[in-house]
């Protein structure tokens, strides 16, 4: 009878200690997925006006910022222009509520010789993205002087001779 016994209690000791690591795998499962959402809400604070919202109010040079426009009514017609630092429009999106009512559209601030926005710095500052056409509010957004990785290479200043600063 003690064989037995020592068998079924190796055996309850194995069954515990199975129960026991795979508790604490599904706890670490747990534990990583929140962090990761309360890091991610950390990072999107989404900034709106009307219909219109952007991912947050702040960006690195290199970053791309997120635009979602939802619910446009039909009498929303007009244009989103991108206003640079120096005030200049650097894009235009035009909007047609009563051919779409919902959109996204992302965009990259870069140095463009066209818009005289020749080197890294002319995009640090405050940015705004104003609504032509509708009453709502402008989003002011800045962009930062620190870089996302990588982006360096994408952002370089606009050659000599074709220099319009």
């Amino acid at each position: 009878m003690k064989i037995k016994e020592r068998t079924k209690k190796k055996k309850h000791t194995g069954t515990i200690v199975a129960i026991i690591v795979i508790a604490g795998i599904v706890a670490a499962a747990a534990y990583s997925y929140y962090h990761q959402k309360q890091l991610d809400d950390q990072q999107w604070k989404w900034v709106s006006s009307g219909p219109f919202s952007i991912n947050k109010n702040q960006y690195k040079l290199g970053e791309n910022i997120f635009m979602i426009v939802s619910n446009l009514k039909p009498t929303d017609v007009g244009e989103i222009d991108i206003v640079d630092p120096k005030g200049d429009a650097f894009s235009k999106i035009p909007f047609n509520g009563t051919m779409k009512s919902s959109f996204k559209q992302f965009f990259k601030p870069d140095t463009e010789r066209r818009l005289g926005l020749c080197n890294a710095t002319d995009l640090v500052g405050q940015w705004n993205i104003v609504f032509k056409g509708v009453s709502y509010k402008s989003i002011p957004f800045e962009i930062v002087n620190d870089w996302i990785p990588g982006a360096q290479a994408e952002l370089a200043p606009v050659p000599k001779g074709l220099d319009p600063c």
